[in-house]
């Protein structure tokens, strides 16, 4: 069981620390980059301690999805209901108080499942679906996710990547997105979730994970939240490493995360709303604003906002979640276009799909990266 304020702590492990990417420059860039780029043992215990939502007030629902590569991947998934625990209710409650009201809100959910008008109200609120940065697990951003489930009443699904928390395999880009591809198969096909409205929200490299999927699931995405994200790995690595020849990275960087090839995919009428912390000392302000002016490039709808924090407490400063919750209602749950744009979106991609073959879409050609990091894995 954690504490509201201990797992606030910790949910500000995101893209890793200074230390770890420094060492890229130490000589073992091929052979150990997946492990400084993807440290999912940051903080300790992270790969068999993972906090469920319940701890801190939230009924859910545990799911394993099986990839197409045979991984099994955990998941959450955070129903809206019409009346949860408020906030202020649990901070004075004792672990063991925490407990009871957890089993006791647990047990109401199951009842409310067979409630058409609960199952209602779910299908009515949006879902932010939540992909985490490079280190810790999905249960350290348990905190963040009750701001969307509680506070905006929004559905929440969240996962742990390979080799994260308890989803078996090894991380890489290649894998990851094999990850996210089930991921948003599992929501598309789910009866409750497949009905909603899909916000995509990520930090750091989460931000990237929430790229490429927006990218591939063009017609199921209404929005998209990015705070603190890359360029690319590629442009931010000599930033981090300013030591390291420039020329070496296109020989022994294996993992790119490179948002030329995914921006520009996302419809300009998807939403973008991007969160930069002025004070970012890992993923410098000048990425974000890179990243802004590739969405404006392509003519897409961005909105811009700016704070005080750095890399890992943006998400803590006061304004933050004012600005996701206005986002929220302007752009995703009272925006009238959004209807018409997801049909308009089906229909061009039912048309699509009826005068092509699969294999012609932008986002389903084979990399070279993919077809030799495929080949290594078989």
């Amino acid at each position: 069981m954690i504490s509201t304020s201990t797992a606030l702590t910790v949910a500000k492990y995101l893209f890793g620390t200074s230390v770890a990417v420094t060492s890229l420059a130490a000589g073992g860039l091929w052979f150990f980059q997946r492990h400084l780029i993807y440290p999912a043992y940051v903080p300790e215990g992270s790969r068999k301690n993972v906090p469920r939502p319940i701890e801190i007030g939230m009924p859910y629902e545990d799911i394993t999805l099986t990839t197409r590569d045979q991984v099994k991947i955990k998941a959450y998934l955070i129903p809206a209901r019409r009346n949860p625990i408020p906030t202020d209710q649990l901070r004075h409650l004792t672990q063991k108080q925490r407990e009871e009201l957890g089993e006791r809100e647990m047990e109401k959910w199951l009842e409310e499942i067979g409630d058409e008008k609960a199952i209602e109200y779910a299908k009515s609120r949006p879902t932010v679906v939540f992909f985490h940065a490079n280190a810790g697990n999905m249960g350290h951003r348990v905190p963040l996710a009750r701001k969307f489930n509680v506070d905006h009443e929004c559905n929440v699904f969240m996962l742990s990547y390979r080799g994260y928390g308890l989803s078996e395999g090894r991380p890489s880009e290649h894998g990851i997105r094999i990850d996210i591809q089930t991921a948003m198969e599992y929501i598309r096909s789910h009866p409750i979730l497949g009905e909603t409205k899909i916000v995509l929200y990520g930090q750091s490299l989460g931000g990237a994970s929430c790229l490429y999927a927006g990218s591939r699931f063009r017609d199921l995405v209404s929005g998209i939240i990015l705070e603190n994200t890359f360029l690319s790995l590629t442009s931010l690595i000599p930033l981090v490493l300013p030591q390291l020849p420039r020329f070496l990275l296109p020989i022994l960087l294996t993992e790119h995360w490179d948002a030329h090839h995914t921006m520009p995919l996302i419809p300009s009428t998807t939403p973008i709303l991007m969160i930069a912390g002025k004070n970012d000392e890992l993923v410098k302000p000048p990425q974000m604003v890179a990243l802004r002016h590739l969405r404006e490039a392509n003519g897409g709808q961005v909105k811009w906002k700016e704070l005080d924090g750095g890399h890992n407490d943006t998400c803590l400063q006061p304004a933050y979640w004012g600005i996701i919750g206005d986002w929220l209602n302007e752009e995703i749950i009272n925006n009238p276009l959004e209807a018409l744009k997801r049909q308009k979106q089906a229909e061009e991609e039912e048309k699509s799909e009826s005068s092509a073959s699969a294999g012609s879409d932008d986002y389903q050609k084979v990399t070279r990266e993919e077809a030799l990091e495929a080949k290594k894995e078989l």
